[in-house]
């Protein structure tokens, strides 16, 4: 089992992108879609859950990342942005709006709209700050 583990993780950390939060959202999504493959998979629960442990990695992974994304790119063209997950089935897309200023200007409140499809699933704000450029 922890070979199993290693493996979906070590997966998990390829497959998504860079940053730490798809990094992060890879591994949740990665041992939720263990789980629910090694049930589904009653023939073969170790095939199941690698499956499933890679898939949800890749998709988690990937939502996570545009979310980021589209948080920053809002700040930076003060406008909103839509990203959508090309990789998810279920027609993902992630709508981010700048909201008011902290920190005399240099961090901005942005509002994410989760959408599957057309139904609005989640909505979550997220503190944005300007990176600095050496």
């Amino acid at each position: 089992m922890k070979k199993f583990t290693a493996v979906v993780v070590g997966l998990a950390l390829i497959a998504s992108s860079c940053t730490k939060q798809a990094y992060e959202g890879a591994v949740v999504g990665g041992a939720a879609g263990s789980a629910v493959g090694a049930i589904l998979d009653e023939e073969n629960p170790w095939r199941g859950a690698f499956i499933g442990g890679v898939v949800g990695a890749v998709v988690t992974g990937t939502i996570v990342e545009i979310a980021s994304r589209a948080a920053y790119e809002s700040l930076e063209y003060d406008r909103p942005v839509v990203y959508r997950c090309y990789k998810c089935r279920e027609r993902i897309r992630v709508r981010a709006v700048p909201g008011r200023w902290l920190r005399h200007g240099k961090c901005r409140m942005v509002k994410l709209y989760y959408y599957k499809g057309d139904e609005l699933i989640k909505v979550r704000k997220k503190r944005v700050c300007r990176k600095k450029h050496h």
